[in-house]
Order: C-alpha cells, then sequence, then structure tokens
C-alpha cells in the first residue's frame, strides 16, 4: 500500500442498531475493513407512541457511542463520520440527542430521508454491481427506503414509516403493507 493510507470510519445511528464500520482508505487501493461493530441500543423504542426518544433508550445508544468512539481511537481514526435516521430525525428531542453524542466526541448528524435512500442504495450497488433496473429495499427500525435504479441513475425514491421497530409497536399485520407501497408503474 501506498503511503496515503488513512483510517476512516463511519457510525450509523438507526432507530434499532447502531452499526460502525473502520477502514483503511488507500486511493490506489481503495478500502479495507479493518473492523465492524454493531449493538441493538433500539433508540426508536416508544417513538412512535411518545414522540420523544425514551431518556433509557438515549443511555443505550450514549454508551454505545463511546464504546464505538473508543474503538475508533484504538484504530487511530482520522476521519469519521456519523449519521442519525428516522428515529433521531422524527423525535422532539432529537436535536438534544444530537447534542449529547457531540459531547462524546461523535460528529453525529441528521440525515434526511432522501440521503438516507441515496446512501442505501449506493451500498447496494457497490455490493451487487450490475446494469440494467435494480431495486433497493432497506428496512430499518424506523422507516423502509424503496430505491429504484436504471442503469445506475436512481429513477425512484421513496422513504416510508414502515420500520421493524415501528411495525411491531403499533402492530400493524404485514399483509397491509402493499396498500403503502406503489411501485407498480415505476416496475412496469
Amino acid at each position: 500500500m501506498s503511503g496515503r493510507r488513512e483510517r476512516i470510519a463511519a457510525i450509523d445511528v438507526g432507530s434499532n442498531t447502531v452499526l460502525l464500520t473502520v477502514a483503511e482508505y488507500d486511493p490506489e487501493v481503495g478500502l479495507v475493513v479493518v473492523e465492524e461493530g454493531e449493538d441493538q441500543p433500539r433508540l426508536g423504542a416508544g417513538l412512535s407512541a411518545t414522540g420523544q426518544l425514551g431518556e433509557e433508550a438515549i443511555r443505550r445508544a450514549l454508551r454505545t457511542l463511546a464504546t464505538m468512539r473508543d474503538v475508533c481511537r484504538r484504530h487511530r481514526v482520522r476521519r469519521l463520520a456519523a449519521v442519525a435516521t428516522a428515529a433521531v430525525r422524527e423525535a422532539g428531542n432529537g436535536a438534544e440527542f444530537v447534542e449529547r453524542a457531540r459531547a462524546l466526541d461523535i460528529p453525529l448528524r441528521i440525515i434526511s430521508p432522501e440521503t438516507e435512500a441515496a446512501l442505501s442504495y449506493r451500498s447496494a450497488a457497490h455490493h451487487f454491481p450490475g446494469g440494467g433496473r435494480q431495486f433497493v429495499a432497506d428496512i430499518g427500525g424506523g422507516s423502509l427506503e424503496l430505491i429504484g435504479a436504471t442503469n445506475g441513475r436512481v429513477r425512484l425514491s421513496q422513504s416510508l414509516p414502515l420500520g421493524a421497530v415501528r411495525l411491531t409497536e403499533l402492530g400493524i399485520p404485514l399483509g397491509r403493507l402493499r396498500d403503502h407501497i406503489t411501485i407498480k408503474e415505476w416496475w412496469a
């Protein structure tokens, strides 16, 4: 590897799971994953009923973030990106959670549903390259992102409030989901 190697990391704070990827980047070689980690603090638990992130869920998520920060320090990560999705985006106290994460030296930012969908598509396209029509469905704890692409160009992007945590708490039968998903026109 060349002398321009750099350790980078990404943290994804979802409604159910927090994911960490630490990688070494070399412009000539690309990315090599060094370590991955995850925890399920269920940050979005109870959000549908209260509109707020629960204090115990916040504490669990912050403990997870502190552990991930320590992993990044151990690996001498030079750049860290951290994003929060549906639960933090929708919660009345989401901005407060972001500030508490930043106090831990986690540069957390809330991303839009469109950005979440675009990142989901990029990840899937990287892992499953190919031309023609592609359809990605990324179900998280708080939302479902649907992305349709033709020859690498996104043609459809929709975020629906149909995540696993939310649906479990609301007790919605899965058979009713097809009433909310309208992609037939695009796929035809």
